[in-house]
């Protein structure tokens, strides 16, 4: 049996980033800041990777790709990447949200440290508003995705004792008096793809039948739910 290969990119934000992981081995990642031009970087970024590894694409066995909230524009860029080349190598694909990528990254990466804290991942939206969604030390949600306003989110978690993180973490962290402020990496294939390997894993040892059961379902895509108009409170 092939050592698995995990590809994964993201698309969404400010950047196009790319990363490769060999089960067992170390991650290797690429990033370029870019606020245009994802979709004639994306390829051959990915390309220049996986021939630096030493790899082939057909050595892939499984793909992540981030589903948003993002630019709309790279989110599609990054999705329609992910599906094309799930169909030319016949390998299972997952999507996960920036919120779910962002608290990875935040527990397990951020200034290479293990954050044993709650997350709140805050995205600049339009104007004063935020998307945010709150998750756990274990990286459970506790709150669903929502889109409010800057103030009415500050209000609803100003008791928040935990680490905030995302583009709207700056504005948000400065109207919280005990949260922390995470400085957010470049690119978040980097955590993607760690997260992608760590579910494939766990799945692995038992196919379960829900919402990411890629062991009978080779192109899923978890979409980020619609917002609701103001964030539940966190439990």
């Amino acid at each position: 049996m092939m050592t698995p290969v995990y590809l994964a990119f993201d698309t969404g934000a400010q950047s196009c980033s790319v990363a490769l992981l060999k089960e067992g081995g170390a991650p290797y990642s690429l990033t370029k800041t870019m606020r245009r031009g994802q979709a004639e970087a994306l390829l051959p970024m990915i390309d220049d990777l996986v021939r630096q590894q030493g790899l082939e694409m057909t050595h892939i066995s499984h793909i992540a790709v981030t589903t948003g909230p993002g630019s709309f524009a790279g989110v599609r860029v990054g999705i329609a990447a992910a599906r094309g080349l799930a169909l030319a190598l016949s390998v299972p694909t997952i999507g996960f949200t920036t919120f779910e990528t962002l608290a990875f990254a935040a527990r397990t990466l951020v200034e290479q440290e293990t954050t044993d804290q709650p997350v709140l991942v805050a995205l600049a939206a339009r104007g004063d508003q935020l998307y945010c969604q709150s998750f756990d030390e274990k990286g459970q949600s506790i709150s669903a995705p929502a889109l409010s306003e800057l103030e009415d989110i500050a209000a609803l978690y100003a008791d928040w004792r935990g680490g905030i993180i995302g583009s709207g973490a700056e504005k948000l962290a400065m109207r919280i008096p005990h949260a922390r402020m995470m400085v957010a990496p470049e690119g978040l294939a980097a955590a993607l793809v760690h997260l992608v390997a760590q579910t494939v894993t766990a799945q692995t040892v038992t196919v379960q039948t829900g919402r990411r059961n890629m062991m009978h379902c080779p192109l899923l895509f978890i979409c980020a739910p619609p917002m609701p108009s103001s964030p539940p409170a966190p439990v």
